[in-house]
Parts: C-alpha cells; structure tokens; sequence
C-alpha cells in the first residue's frame, strides 16, 4: 500500500499589511522527499500519521510512505504568489512522479491566503486532485481555526480538524491517519455534511477548556460516540481572515450516512448559533492597568503572563505593538534594573541592527516597533543597554519541531527586559526565546506573550494571568477592522437577521 504525504501550512492574518515570502517557511524547515521521514517524526500531524504506521502490527498490509514536500510557516500575512506557486510546485512534482497511489495524507491549516486567492487550501486541493484523480483518498487534517470552503469539501474526503484549543496536532495527525486506514481496509468511503455558519468571533473565549467552546466541543465529542460517527469536527474561524467565504463552520463524516451526517452538521450549527452572544464575553484588562500590575507582581515561585491580544503572532500580527512596552516604561521610569524583570518580545530589524552594531555593553537609542503595524501602533523612543545578542540560534520547540530563531537582541530598560527579534516567529510567545539568550524565566516577575490563546508554553511558571486589551491587528474589537470580503449578513455586524441551521450549505 502506498501512501503520499505533505505539508503546506500557514495561517493568515489579512489586516496585517506585509506579506509572506520564502524566507517565513525556510525558517522552520522547507523538506522534500526523504527529509520528511527524517524531521517530521512526532511533529505536526505529519508525524501523528508517521506514528500510527510506525503501530500498525507486523500482520497488515506494509506501508509505503511515499514523502512528497512539507512548507510550514506559522501565523503571517497573506502570501505572496510567487512564494505560494514555489512550495505548490515542491509538493506538486513528486507528486506527478509518485505513480499509483492509494491515498494521499495532506496536512493543512485552512485559514491561508495568498495575494490572488483568499482560500490557498482550496487552491492546494483542487491542484492535488488534478493530479491523483476523483478516486483516490485525499484525507486533510486542518487546524480547527480554519475557514471551510465550498472548494476544501469538494475536492477532500475527509477534513479533520483539532479537537482542542491549545491544539495538540500530533494528535489530529493520529486521528485522521485511523479514519484514513479505516477506510482503506472497509473500502467504505465516508459521507460528509457540512454548515457555513454565519457568525465570527472575538478571541476572548477561543480556549476549549471553559465556557461556550466546551459546551460546543464537548458536543462533538459525545456525538462522535454515536454508532456510525466516524468524525464531528467543528471550526471556529479565526477572526483576523476577511475572505468572501469566511465564517465559522462544522463538518460531520459518518460511515456512509447520509443523513445522519446532515442532522448532526445541523444541530452543531444550531447549537453554535444559540450560543453567539456568549462567545463575546470577555475579561481583557485595560493597557495601563495590566502594566501596574506586572510591575507590582510578586508571585515568589512563578510569573504573571500579560496576553497582547492585539499583537498575537499566532493569529497573524507582526509582533510589533509597543502599546505594553510603552506603558510599561513610562511607568518603571527611573526604576533601577532588577533581576525579577518584565520580559517583553517585540519585531524590529532595524532596533536589531543598531544593538548588533554597537555591541554587548553599549547604550543605544532606539525607536521600537510601531512600523509595521503602523495603523494601530507607533514606535517607542528608548535608552537602554545592550545585554546579549544572538544570532542564527536553532530551536527545539517540541511539537512544532526545529525552529531558527534569527538574529535577537536583549535591550534593558530599568526593570524592563526587552527582546528584540529582527522578524517573528513561534519562539515569540515561547520560553526559549529567553533561555537562549541567559535571561532566568525562573526569576522574572511577568512576561508579555504575543498571542491571546497559547500560554501553555509558560505553564509552570504560570500563576496569573491577565489579557490585555491592546489594538491591533488580532484585536477583540472587531468593528474597528474594515471588513470589505467578508459575507453578509454576518452576526454581530447584522445582529437582528434570522438563520436556520437546518439549511443545506451551499
């Protein structure tokens, strides 16, 4: 049995002005052939599907797994075409010279753009089943902040997405590789049922732990128990992606019913659309307030996490806000340097660039942050002194495998500890991005994390936790975005029309 498997994955954030190009991927690894088999052994869903080949027993079938290309990049603007035609080629070509296959594993995110397309996983798909044929098994796990479309159900057979916010992808790799090999050995190929819901939402209530999108996820957990319920998965969109399909949807794939398929995609919308106030409450702490509170924290035995919801890297931001930052200074002015720092990341090559060229021990004077984001945001003007650089440092970041950081200063101000990195990425919002450069995590009194959902990097230092109600480009606030793409009527910008989640999606 012969099994292609690839990668293409990043999430974009639309009202982030820059674009993506080559660089953002050849940062996390841009494989081929064989390399994948090297590098992405329990990493991403690409290494979930590794691992259940890896214990199917010694009786069944052997498995060839045939590695095509993996281009992995993380959160960031939309794509450039150019960049987006080169990886489609890389996974492409082997792909045409792969010969006959009997199923093809695709890992996705699903809310990626590029310039000329707001839906590159439809584009990546459609390319896909050119290639292989109406036939053979396309199985696609998805991130389940992903953005479903008319093209993704089309041209898939099954779409899996995460089943829990943190996202554990391994995991999502493991169940749909299962579903996949279920099918392969019944010969009964799945049925699926889908809702476009048509509602977004802020952040704030994104975690799959507590509140609605339990209640939401739960449902689907205890609806997959059901007899002949291979798979309910449900996508809350992340709300940063103004594209002509964009929504939240669910997606329900059962052995062959059809109608059973119909009835639990419509009740899930249902239930999903009952709860659309709920999924707006929010707790976020005014800037100036949360900084107080950092500077006066003192949790002898770990940290107090200041989320920049504005500024989450992980939903697509540049990682350049200073609306922390510059609270933080101006209220630590004159503050002697202490070890029990506030660690603060922040996105400028040109502060970077003048800290490489003056040296560990030097003073500069910088403007930080604020051009990129230049809508929301402004630069910050600071003295400080030059503690450690690095440049070119490779990461292991678990899950997500090895990660080059880039070239990164450490700037004290006072108590205000400020790395600087000359382009973002998954280390921003991760401990290692201080390790690495001799700050003591141990010791700090707070850190700042560029993302309003993924704390559980910082977990056991993790004793408080505040989200900070910054602008930006991942704001909670999203009236104050210009959406121009986005269908209507969209709830809670069309508040008061009516919907029947019964209706068939189309």
């Amino acid at each position: 049995m012969r099994i292609a498997l690839g990668e293409i994955v990043q999430e974009t954030g639309t009202f982030t002005p820059s674009r993506m190009g080559l660089e953002a991927f050849e940062a996390y690894g841009l494989y081929q052939g064989a390399e994948l088999l090297e590098q992405l052994p329990g990493v991403g869903p690409p290494g979930g599907f590794l691992q259940v080949v890896a214990e199917r027993p010694e009786q069944s079938e052997p498995i060839e797994v045939v590695p095509l290309a993996r281009a992995w990049a993380g959160a960031g603007a939309r794509i450039l075409d150019s960049t987006f035609d080169e990886i489609l080629e890389m996974l492409l070509v082997p792909l045409r010279e792969a010969g006959e296959l009997d199923a093809v594993f695709l890992s996705l995110h699903g809310a990626a753009s590029i310039e000329r397309d707001d839906d590159l996983e439809g584009a990546v798909l459609e390319a896909v089943r050119e290639v292989i044929g109406p036939d053979v098994p396309l199985v696609v796990p998805l991130d389940h902040h992903a953005n479903i479309t008319v093209r993704m159900i089309e041209h898939a057979d099954l779409l899996v997405g995460h089943e829990t916010q943190p996202h554990d992808p391994l995991a999502t790799g493991v169940k749909a590789a299962g579903l996949l090999f279920d099918w392969l050995a019944s010969g009964r190929k799945p049925v699926i049922a889908w809702r476009k819901i048509p509602m977004i939402t802020p952040q704030d209530q994104f975690l799959t732990s507590a509140g609605p999108m339990k209640t939401w996820f739960d449902r689907a957990r205890e609806l997959e128990q059901q007899p002949g319920v291979l798979d309910v998965s449900p996508f809350p969109m992340q709300p940063w992606l103004d594209v002509q399909e964009g929504g939240w949807s669910v997606v329900v794939q059962t052995d062959g019913d059809d109608r059973l398929a119909e009835r639990l995609a419509g009740e899930m919308a249902g239930l999903a659309w009952e709860m659309r106030e709920s999924f707006w409450l929010s707790e976020r702490v005014e800037v100036s307030e949360a900084a107080r509170r950092a500077l006066e924290a003192d949790h002898p035995d770990g940290l107090l996490i200041l989320s920049d919801t504005g500024d989450s890297v992980y939903g697509g931001a540049p990682g350049d806000s200073t609306w922390i930052l510059r609270e933080l200074l101006t209220q630590s002015a004159g503050q002697p340097e202490s070890d029990r720092a506030v660690l603060v990341p922040i996105v400028d090559p040109a502060a970077v660039d003048v800290a490489f060229a003056a040296g560990v021990g030097a003073r500069v004077t910088v403007e930080l942050g604020g051009k990129i984001d230049s809508e929301f945001s402004r630069p910050v003007e600071t003295t400080a002194l030059v503690v450690a650089v690095s440049e070119n440092h490779v990461a292991d970041v678990g899950e997500r495998g090895r990660v080059e950081i880039g070239r990164v200063v450490v700037l004290q101000v006072g108590p205000v500890q400020i790395v600087v990195m000359a382009s973002a990425g998954f280390t921003i919002c991760h401990p290692v991005l201080y390790q690495h450069l001799g700050l003591d995590v141990d010791r700090a009194r707070a850190v700042v994390v560029k993302t309003a959902s993924n704390f559980q990097y910082f977990e056991r230092w993790r004793r408080e936790l505040i989200r900070v109600d910054t602008p930006g480009m991942t704001q909670s606030d999203l009236a104050a975005f210009d959406w121009t793409r986005i269908p209507r009527p969209m709830f809670p910008f069309d508040p008061e029309f009516a919907w029947d989640p019964g209706c068939t999606a189309s």
